[in-house]
């Protein structure tokens, strides 16, 4: 045994927790290098996790002047911009700093009346997007497309969801105006039954809501309809 070791024996045998330690020196260490490995690539990761963003980023920023931006400007085509976005990667195509840019892009398609094109763009991030304020007026965005595609189906199929998750968890993601959305289409689709269900919820959850208002006209209206 060397010296510095007997030492180091010596020392730790004067109290009951040093002598425990000293005898669990093994286990100790290697709980103490786990936890240094552990802390180190968590730092690493984290570091990783801002280069990834970073790279994101300036991805966005090179496709909204090179493609977005003379799309506006009538230098490039609409099939330009869905080719270009379509080749950009997964990580890009989801990243936050890409949303405000989608969000621009269906309204644009949309106000041109391009409804497939804006579909075709917005079908490619959803249920991709992390963040569920974003993710949900992306949604809420392509439901309205959907709507002009006369695609009922497919917007309530998105719609219905999202409205649970705002009525159980997120109250930020608007549960009045989704639900009020969704009765719409099931009144458009003659589902009259589940139409009711969701403005009776509107109106009993948010009777102050502007969304009740107009849940009680759209419910006058329904009644109206009934045999």
């Amino acid at each position: 045994m060397s010296e510095a070791t007997q030492t180091l024996e010596q020392t730790l045998n004067k109290t009951d927790l040093g002598h425990i330690i000293y005898e669990k020196r093994k286990i100790f260490f290697g709980l103490l290098l786990v936890i240094l490995i552990g802390a180190t690539g968590y730092l690493l990761w984290k570091q990783n996790q801002k280069t990834v963003a970073l790279e994101n980023s300036q991805e966005v920023f090179l496709f909204q002047t090179e493609v977005w931006s003379k799309v506006k400007e009538d230098k490039k085509t609409v099939q330009e911009l869905l080719t270009g976005f379509s080749s950009l990667k997964e990580t890009v195509k989801t990243s936050p700093s890409m949303v405000p840019l989608l969000l621009e892009m269906g309204k644009f398609l949309y106000e041109k009346g391009l409804y497939s094109e804006a579909d075709q763009l917005l079908s490619e991030v959803e249920g991709k997007i992390k963040h569920p304020v974003a993710a949900s007026f992306l949604t809420m965005q392509r439901v309205v497309i959907l709507e002009k595609l006369n695609k009922l189906d497919g917007a309530i199929s998105l719609l219905e969801p999202l409205a649970q998750k705002a009525q159980s968890l997120n109250p930020g993601l608007m549960p009045a105006k989704i639900s009020l959305d969704l009765a719409r289409l099931y009144m458009a689709k003659g589902e009259k039954g589940k139409a009711q269900t969701q403005l009776d919820y509107i109106m009993t959850t948010y009777p102050n809501d502007e969304y009740a208002k107009l849940a009680k006209l759209y419910l006058q209206n329904l009644q109206s309809l009934r045999p």
